[in-house]
């Protein structure tokens, strides 16, 4: 996939007024990635729904970034009107297409929208493996997780549970007794048991993980979260329930799973391609049909963000960079940004990203991030 592509030809093509030089540049393009072609689907969906043709002009990239720019900075990104949103597509192909950093850049020096000195690096494979007998081992991206469980069960006695801790800054993936895999995410942890009984397959987690369940019929896989639990016979799916959130949320790439709330009678079953989401506060259950990479694209190294709210994103990114985050104004909790962001980057190259198509500006303290209106 090209890391950098010409956003302008690329608008040209979708608006039918690029040459055929260009048309077959973009075929090219189109050809080298997967990727590159649901980039440019979700950018024409964006055009077919929001450009009605009023702005039609001789295409200026730099005064079509420009304009953009100024549009952002009069008017809040959940406005509805024709020629905001044709701006606010621009903004998403463009960061879609990897190029909105450099772009910028080059269009306007030295402006940056993130102030800070020393980078904050992305977070890495590491936990704490922390055994029923208080023993602790680090480990990182060296470590054979399987092995090292089996060769200190050797000196123990059997029957504990131990667990896995990913601190802020951290992921890491797993494969349990049974062939199932999981990937923690950052500030998540683990209970599991050494060997699985001939009956349930229980673990119990607090925060992010995706799992991979090995199928047997006889012996249900059950993820206990302090919000409720999720049965599975062998799937799929994406389980969020940090103890700190208002909400529980599965996300069942394949298979099947029944949820069933704290507190609650009846569990709920959902079916590959649907999300079920519970509000521990008030008890309520809500399905619908989602599409499941947003929610598991993080396991790939990237962020799809689609309409969410910035203190939203921001809770991911200080669990994933380790900072703290707090808001000058906060309404500004409240502002929509919709991109792809690239997991591993750097803390400020994502926040310039995020900045570019909201109103906001980020400064970096050591490890605190503050967010202010631009």
């Amino acid at each position: 996939m090209k890391t950098y592509t010409d956003w302008s030809i690329i608008l040209r093509h979708l608006l039918g007024q690029a040459t055929e030089e260009e048309n077959r540049e973009v075929e090219r393009w189109l050809n080298e990635d997967e990727r590159n072609r649901e980039y440019y689907r979700k950018a024409g969906r964006y055009f077919d729904t929001y450009y009605s043709g009023d702005e039609i002009r001789e295409i200026d990239t730099e005064a079509a970034w420009t304009e953009f720019v100024a549009y952002t900075e009069k008017f809040s990104v959940r406005i509805l009107w024709s020629k905001v949103r044709f701006y606010a597509a621009l903004a998403i192909l463009i960061i879609g297409m990897g190029v909105a950093y450099r772009m910028h850049k080059r269009s306007s020096g030295s402006r940056e929208f993130v102030a800070n000195v020393v980078p904050i690096e992305p977070g890495k494979t590491k936990a704490v493996l922390v055994f029923h007998s208080g023993d602790l081992i680090e480990l990182g991206e060296t470590s054979v997780f399987e092995d090292i469980v089996k060769e200190h069960a050797k000196g123990e006695a059997g029957g504990g549970c131990n667990r896995v801790v990913v601190p802020r800054g951290g992921e890491y993936g797993l494969v349990l007794e049974d062939g199932t895999t999981v990937k923690l995410n950052a500030d998540s942890e683990l209970e599991f048991p050494e060997t699985f009984g001939a009956g349930e397959r229980r673990v119990h987690l607090k925060g992010e993980a995706m799992f991979k369940v090995a199928e047997n019929a006889a012996r249900p896989f059950v993820v206990e979260t302090e919000g409720g639990e999720v049965r599975v016979l062998g799937t799929e799916f994406n389980l969020n329930a940090y103890p700190e959130d208002e909400c529980v949320q599965t996300t069942l790439v394949r298979g099947k799973v029944a949820f069933k709330g704290e507190g609650t009678n009846d569990a709920v079953v959902i079916s590959s391609g649907e999300q079920l989401v519970y509000n521990k506060k008030a008890g309520e259950v809500s399905v619908a049909k989602v599409d499941t990479h947003i929610y598991t694209a993080w396991t790939e190294g990237k962020w799809i963000i689609e309409g969410e709210r910035l203190e939203n994103i921001m809770t991911q990114l200080s669990r994933w960079y380790g900072v703290t985050v707090s808001y000058r104004e906060q309404e500004l909790k409240d502002l929509i940004f919709t991109g792809d962001l690239e997991r591993y980057e750097n803390c400020e190259v994502v926040l310039n990203m995020i900045s570019m198509t909201t109103k906001v500006v980020f400064e970096i303290k050591d490890k605190s991030v503050i967010v202010k209106k631009r």
